[in-house]
């Protein structure tokens, strides 16, 4: 009987080891597997956020917009940035800090990046920081191989005959001035900015933000001085001064006039 449970016992023990080092074989791939099953999430999580709070400056897929915001999914973001800026950490913890604190303006890009993190005031918790920043350098592989981009086709030019509303459209859809990637204009499928307050009624509601100003003095003040006056609601909360300051000196008196024209006849 004792031998018997010898036995027994040293079988169990035997199960047992071979059961511990198959695990133990095995916790690697399945480590590996959890780990990607992780980042598949965080990148599914970061397109949605990349589509609300991103594509307005940095387009659809990442091409950027000229004036307004760099191109993200370019081999040259991916093979160049950080050498560009001198800068030594990862490019992961690169993405990750210009979310969250933003990115001031420059001569290359008049707008400022808002900070993004709650950390700095913005809306995205930390786990959304970097989620987003997963879904961007998810681009990397493609980016790298691509072919460089085809140049973009030359503008129609406007009739002499267009009238001031139709030379201020323009003006407002060119990538001069940026408008369309911060502001939506429902009738306008080009113009879908989700960073500053939605345009589409702004012929009507400029005449009711400040009192004394009408809605053509209100408008060509928020084009030449936006700080005089922050609009109340912006798609992803309260607005911030983050328009450029410089469109009194970048757009010339024509077009600036055209501008307000256009601005005044959405109702």
């Amino acid at each position: 009987m004792k031998l018997i449970q010898i036995l027994v016992g040293t079988f169990a023990t035997i199960a047992t080891v071979a059961a511990l080092l198959l695990v133990g074989l095995n916790e690697p791939a399945r480590m590996a597997e959890t780990e990607r099953a992780q980042l598949a999430r965080s990148i599914q999580n970061g397109a949605a956020i990349y589509e609300t709070y991103c594509t307005g400056c940095h387009g659809t897929k990442g091409e950027g917009i000229p004036g307004v915001a760099p191109a993200l999914n370019t081999p040259q973001f991916f093979t160049q940035r950080l050498k560009e800026i001198g800068y030594t950490g990862s490019l992961r913890s690169y993405i990750e800090s210009t979310v969250a604190a933003g990115r001031p303006a420059s001569t290359q890009y008049a707008s400022k990046m808002p900070t993004w993190s709650q950390d700095y005031g913005g809306p995205l918790r930390p786990d959304q920081v970097r989620d987003v920043t997963s879904f961007i350098l998810n681009w990397e592989k493609t980016a790298v191989a691509q072919p460089p981009p085809t140049p973009a086709p030359t503008p129609t030019p406007l009739p002499s005959t267009a009238s001031p509303e139709e030379r201020g459209r323009a003006v407002f859809l060119s990538d001069k001035t940026g408008c369309k990637a911060c502001h939506a204009v429902d009738t306008e499928p080009d113009a879908k900015g989700l960073v500053g307050p939605n345009l589409t009624h702004i012929g009507t509601e400029a005449a009711t933000r400040v009192a004394g100003q009408s809605a053509a003095e209100y408008i060509r003040t928020a084009i030449i001085n936006p700080g005089a006056f922050i609009a109340p609601n912006c798609p992803a909360g309260a607005c911030g001064n983050i328009m450029p300051q410089d469109f009194g000196q970048k757009l010339s008196q024509q077009e600036l006039d055209d501008l307000v024209a256009y601005l005044l006849s959405l109702k």
